[in-house]
């Protein structure tokens, strides 16, 4: 008879490289076995102003630091996990939206 009563536990730990990147975008694509997103930030000229405030922008650097694949199943979990935290903070700052306008 298996213990119905047994759970497992998960012991989470960072790599020795994990790091935080901040992201300007993604590319992101699904294959019949796989879904996959590759982060990407965009890094600016330090001159992009011209001393007469032209604005001059003739190349951005786009850095790829990550590409994450995942099962099929997986990505689709994702997605919809992310949906929903959309949703949540939506209707939250809708909420607070309208408390604020009843108190006007």
């Amino acid at each position: 008879m298996v213990d119905e009563q047994r759970k497992t536990k998960f012991v989470g730990e960072k790599t020795e490289d994990f790091k935080v990147v901040f992201a300007d975008g993604t590319f992101t694509w699904l294959g019949t076995e796989t879904g996959t997103i590759t982060f990407f930030y965009d890094v600016m000229p330090d001159q992009m102003v011209t001393e007469e405030g032209v604005l001059e922008l003739s190349t951005v650097k786009r850095v790829f630091p990550v590409e994450i694949r995942l099962r099929r199943s997986t990505y689709n979990n994702l997605i919809n996990f992310m949906i929903e935290q959309v949703k949540i903070i939506e209707n939250f700052e809708k909420s607070e939206s309208e408390k604020k306008l009843a108190q006007k």
